[in-house]
């Protein structure tokens, strides 16, 4: 006849094999959940700069007979306000952010800003396959693009 001892016996080690088993599918939920935070928290970065920086240029961009006036400094201001955040910093508002991303371009009374930033995931570039193919890359670019009349 067998007790509840004999039971508790037979079970022991069970909880640490099925620890064993979950903790690495927690950990890459865990892992997952973080990218997607980090990923929506540089959009949401992204596009406040880029909307601010378009204000500013709207600003100081000048409508002379029609056509839109851009001077070097205003662009130059606008491309250090889209990169660090602010005039007055020198500290990267997005890693791997750079003038070469952004582009201003003119149609008529409106000016356009666009953003393109290339988003990479901190804990892993690729997704492995596990020998069925080429590994599968999981950065992309992230957009903002802001379209203002000038005025």
């Amino acid at each position: 006849m067998s007790t509840i001892h004999d039971y508790k016996i037979n079970q022991r080690g069970f909880a640490s094999i099925e620890f064993t088993v979950i903790i690495p599918f927690l950990l890459v939920f865990i892992f997952a959940i973080s990218e997607f935070g980090r990923l929506i928290y540089e959009y949401t970065a992204l596009n406040n700069t880029v909307r601010n920086a378009n204000r500013y240029l709207m600003t100081n961009a000048r409508l002379a007979t029609g056509v839109v006036s851009i001077t070097a400094d205003v662009e130059s201001a606008v491309t250090k306000l889209i990169t660090y955040g602010d005039l007055t910093s020198s500290t990267e508002l997005l890693p791997n952010l750079s003038s070469s991303n952004i582009t201003i371009s003119v149609d008529g009374d409106f000016v356009t800003l666009n953003v393109s930033y290339p988003w990479q995931p901190i804990f892993a570039d690729t997704l492995p396959t596990f020998g069925l193919g080429n590994n599968i890359d999981i950065s992309f670019p992230l957009v903002a693009t802001y379209t203002m009349r000038a005025l």
